[in-house]
Parts: structure tokens; sequence; C-alpha cells
């Protein structure tokens, strides 16, 4: 059969006359509606002679659902959100929707990027950028349109949230430290003051508090193997009495690169000489050459739990709907018990 190319003048009557079926039927062959084997065929038969192409937008527009989500993701996510976002977006695919990307810089208002966003007719938007602001619950009220922020956490909006407990996560880390008997203990965290990365500290010092440690040397870094290396040369550049004998990463990606930092800059071993904690369990985590103990966020459960909130739209609508995810530790090589020798 002669295959032509794609024509914008083809329309779905065009195929209808073509496979000698009405109208409805060509659109319920397209839309996967209920159509006889026999029909279908003739259909897709005729529309690849004429090269017909279904417009899905204008149909979408038509029946005031275009089955498509708006995601809005800030900068600098690093692999956590790289890996996350895919799934999530493979996700909403195998459903039946389509995933509309928009990213936040540090320039941009990310109001004005979600009033952006609602142009284009969106079913729902989720949230991961960091820099949430409370007018977000004015514009999913007004807009109708389900709001969810993905691991991201404000007071009392009119939005969906769905997120892992930050200061759970840290303490987790915290508590591992202290039970292996570390007292000198490094912070790595990100450079921006996020909610996450304030209850992150809050939850790390509050252990260490508690086990009589009152003081740790901070690194401030993006999310970034270069930052972690950078951030390991700067506090472990001591004699052996006054460095760290453990750091916390608040991020798995700049403890690799911190762990690194240890071996290629001080000819240290891990984790005899020092132990190192990441937060997130990426997979390069679980890399033989690292092997690294982190604090696990479960982003099948977040997936999960935010295509349930947008499925249930008629809940966000009525209440505020929050869903805590507690994460784990991984414990692997890159920790072990002190010992001064």
């Amino acid at each position: 059969m002669t295959k032509f190319q794609y024509n914008k003048s083809v329309t779905s009557r065009d195929v209808a006359k073509l496979a000698g079926v009405s109208q409805s039927t060509v659109s319920r062959v397209f839309g996967n509606g209920s159509v006889k084997a026999e029909a279908r065929e003739r259909v897709l038969k005729a529309a690849e002679q004429l090269g017909y192409r279904p417009n899905f937008m204008a149909r979408s527009m038509i029946r005031g659902k275009t089955n498509i989500i708006g995601i809005v993701v800030g900068e600098g996510m690093g692999p956590f959100y790289h890996s996350i976002l895919n799934e999530l977006i493979d996700k909403f695919q195998a459903a039946g929707k389509q995933c509309l990307m928009f990213r936040v810089t540090k320039r941009d208002n990310i109001d004005n990027i979600v009033l952006k966003v609602l142009q284009f007719q969106v079913e729902a938007i989720v949230i991961t950028a960091p820099a949430i602001k409370k007018d977000i619950k004015q514009i999913s009220i007004s807009s109708d349109v389900p709001i969810v922020l993905f691991n991201r956490y404000i007071e009392q909006p009119d939005v969906g949230m769905v997120y892992v407990d930050s200061v759970m996560g840290a303490q987790l880390a915290a508590k591992h430290l202290c039970g292996l008997g570390h007292k000198r203990i490094g912070y790595v965290c990100y450079m921006n003051d996020t909610r996450e990365e304030i209850e992150k500290r809050a939850g790390f010092s509050s252990v260490l508090q508690q086990n009589h440690i009152f003081m740790m040397a901070c690194e401030k870094v993006d999310y970034t193997y270069e930052s972690g290396y950078e951030a390991g040369k700067k506090l472990l550049n001591h004699e052996k009495k006054k460095r760290p004998s453990a750091v916390f990463c608040t991020s798995d990606v700049t403890a690799l690169g911190l762990i690194d930092a240890a071996k290629k800059e001080f000819g240290l071993t891990i984790p005899k000489d020092l132990s190192v904690i990441g937060y997130d369990d990426i997979p390069m985590a679980r890399w033989n050459a690292y092997d690294l103990t982190t604090v696990r966020q479960e982003y099948g459960r977040l997936v999960e739990e935010t295509m349930g909130l947008i499925e249930h739209f008629a809940e966000l609508k009525e209440e505020r709907t929050v869903r805590r995810i507690e994460p784990k530790l991984v414990v692997r090589s890159s920790t072990a018990q002190y010992t001064d020798l």
C-alpha cells in the first residue's frame, strides 16, 4: 500500500469516506473507544494511506479534558530528582496522560510560572521546585485545577502535598553516627536555606545535642559532585585529632564527591579513617566504589501518592490533603564504629 506524507488538509471525514464508516467511528478508533475489529482495521488502513494524524489538542478542547499534567521543576535538582521525575512521567504516560514541563530559575517568580502553566489547560500541576509561596493557595482555589507539591511542604495551603519527612530522615542519620561513637561530625548541606534543608539541620542538630554534641563543622554547597569534592577538601584539611571522624551530607551526590576527596587528597580510607553518610539513595550510592550508607527517600511511594491525589481531585477540592512518607536508613560499608587509633 502506498504511504503518503502527513497532510494537514486531511480530516477525519476523509478517512471515514475512504474506510466506508461514519466519522464517529473514526473518532472512536483514535480515542480508544469500542469499535469492531474489522472497522478498526479499515480506519487505520485509510488513515495510513491518506497520511492522517488526529489533532489530539483540538479533540481535547472539545471534550474539555486535555490529559496534560504540568510539572514545575527547579534548578540544580541533582540525580535524585532526575530519576524520580523520569518515573513520574513514565507513570503518567502509562495512565494515558502527557506531561508538560516548566523550569523555575532563581530569577523567576513561581506564581507567575504556575499562571503560565494554567494557560495550557492542564488537568493538574505537580510542583517540585523549592521556592513555594503561599499565593499558590489562591491560584489553586481560583483556577479549580489541583496542585500537588511533590516532596515539598508549606503550612496550611489548599493544595495537595506528598513529602518525605526530612526531620526524621536527618535524625536517622544522626542517631546512626552517634550510635557508632562519633563525636567530631561534619555537615555538608545545600547552599540555599530551603524548608527541606532547614528541617534536615533541625533534625540532625537535635539528636547531636541529645548526645551532648553542640558543635559541628559545616560546609554549604550546590547539589553537585564537584561541590562535594571541594567541601571534603575544606572539612578534612586538619590534623587527625581536629578533623571530623564522620560526615553527614544532605545529598548522596555531594557525599560521593566528598568520599573521593578524602581518598585522593588526604589518602583516607573509608570507613576506617572517615565515616560518610548521604541522603536520597540514588543508584550510584550502591556502586561498589562507594557502597554509601544513606537515608532512602521512597520515591516509588512519592510517585504513587502523587498520582493518587490527582486521581481523586474531588477529595482535593474538599479538604487539605497531605501524605507524609517516612524515610528509611540504609546501612552500607561507608560507616563504621569510631576508633581512636
